[in-house]
């Protein structure tokens, strides 16, 4: 079976558009003096180190500030007012669909001074009541993830769950649906329209993936639970997944990953002496990102492939094909108490032959013997996704994203049982 999935919205973003549904964030705060006294029409400089984009405000009459519509990274906010020293804060991180707040206590003295803070702001979010939580890039890269699919990272995060070996619908947020989760990708919907799933990463055939946002690709993904009225529509948790933009700096990365039967002890249902089940799983990929122009124009791109065999052993058991004496056991035995060949159907006749051998035991009637059909999974995946961002100038951004995803699999079918007994139904991709 065949699926082929493009993904391709092109979006033009304004930084006075408050836009639902957005990867981007937002920096506000306030600037005072030593003594809390507020600094109006203070200048603030809020700067992207990756990109060197950079935005200028002014306090307002009570000492406020703020600048929606960021592109999630690390930030430098340059604070200037007159009489008193000027402030920088670095390295400030801004995360996907996240709100932070940056207050400012300037000390008077001359321009010239410079007081440089650099640090990240504190885990806890003091802006908003959701619940949730963000994981960035190097976590999802670096912690344990079977088969390289961020869903199963989401247990990670609170009220979040999967169900045991994941597949097709089996993530639950709080005790809501398994269909009432909201999946955003970079600001585009991603819910597939009929099952409620993820369309990226979404299940194929018998729940295998049957494709992969290359985990590269992603600079950071957050859940939210009590979720703003911004998202609405449904009540589980938003799923806000943001993709990594090029930046001034050329970067790139490449990656395989391999496993093999021969390094693995036998699975439960694949005993000795049977011959040990396949297992051949290849992984492999390559990211790479910078600039068109510089301080303008930028590219990022990642490709992920997929190659995996994975055995499935199955034993069944087959009549003794010679006589014993025992027609519960023989199908020999069998045919003669049932007045073979003149009463039988030609056609169970023919069927009779086509039983593997099997000589028996002549001293015991338990005979029937174990044959272990094993037939293996397939599952070829080519994945890739092309983002680039164009800067008009500080309020207007220009960004185009494209996913395009081909997967050929081929599975051993099973019957499911689903939820409340009922067959649950399994996509045809």
């Amino acid at each position: 079976m065949k699926r082929t999935a493009v993904f391709l919205p092109l979006v033009l973003l304004s930084w006075v558009w408050l836009a639902a549904q957005t990867p981007q964030g937002r920096i506000s705060g306030r600037v005072s003096d030593e003594t809390g006294a507020v600094i109006a029409y203070a200048s603030v400089t809020i700067l992207n180190e990756g990109t060197g984009i950079q935005r200028v405000l002014e306090t307002n009459a009570v000492g406020e500030y703020v600048a929606p519509n960021l592109t999630p990274g690390l930030y430098t906010i340059v604070v200037n007012a007159p009489s008193f020293r000027r402030f920088e804060r670095k390295g400030l991180r801004l995360e996907v669909a996240t709100d932070i707040r940056a207050d400012f206590a300037l000390k008077p003295g001359a321009a010239t001074e410079v007081i440089t803070v650099t640090g990240e702001q504190a885990l806890v979010d003091t802006v908003t009541d959701q619940l949730g939580g963000t994981l960035t890039n190097k976590f999802i890269n670096e912690l344990p993830l079977q088969g390289r699919d961020f869903q199963n990272l989401l247990g990670l995060r609170p009220g979040m769950q999967r169900t045991p070996g994941g597949g097709f619908h089996s993530v639950t947020s709080n005790g809501n649906r398994l269909e009432d989760n909201n999946y955003i990708v970079d600001g585009v919907d991603d819910n597939d329209i009929y099952y409620g799933e993820t369309v990226i990463n979404d299940a194929g055939v018998q729940g295998t993936p049957a494709s992969h946002l290359p985990l590269d690709a992603i600079q950071e993904f957050n859940t939210e639970q009590n979720q703003s009225a911004d998202y609405g529509w449904k009540p589980g948790a938003v799923v806000n997944i943001g993709l990594k933009s090029g930046t001034n700096q050329y970067h790139g990365t490449g990656y395989y990953f391999h496993r093999n039967s021969a390094f693995d002890a036998r699975n439960y249902f694949n005993p000795a002496p049977q011959a040990l089940s396949d297992l051949l799983l290849h992984e492999f990929g390559a990211s790479t990102g910078g600039p068109i122009i510089k301080d303008k124009w930028f590219i990022f791109g990642a490709y992920e492939g997929v190659r995996h065999k994975v055995g499935n052993p199955y034993n069944v058991e087959s009549p003794v094909t010679t006589s014993i004496g025992d027609p519960d056991v023989s199908i020999v035995d069998a045919a003669a108490a049932a007045g073979c060949p003149g009463s039988c159907s030609p056609v169970s006749l023919q069927l009779a032959q086509l039983f593997l051998p099997n000589p028996g035991n002549t001293t015991t009637t338990s005979d029937a013997a174990a044959i272990n059909f094993n037939f293996d999974n397939h599952n070829r995946e080519d994945n890739f996704v092309i983002k680039s961002d164009y800067h008009l100038g500080t309020k207007h951004v220009i960004a185009g994203r494209y996913f395009y995803a081909n997967s050929l699999q081929t599975e051993e079918d099973t019957a499911p049982s689903g939820r409340n007994g009922c067959p649950s139904p399994t996509p045809l991709q």
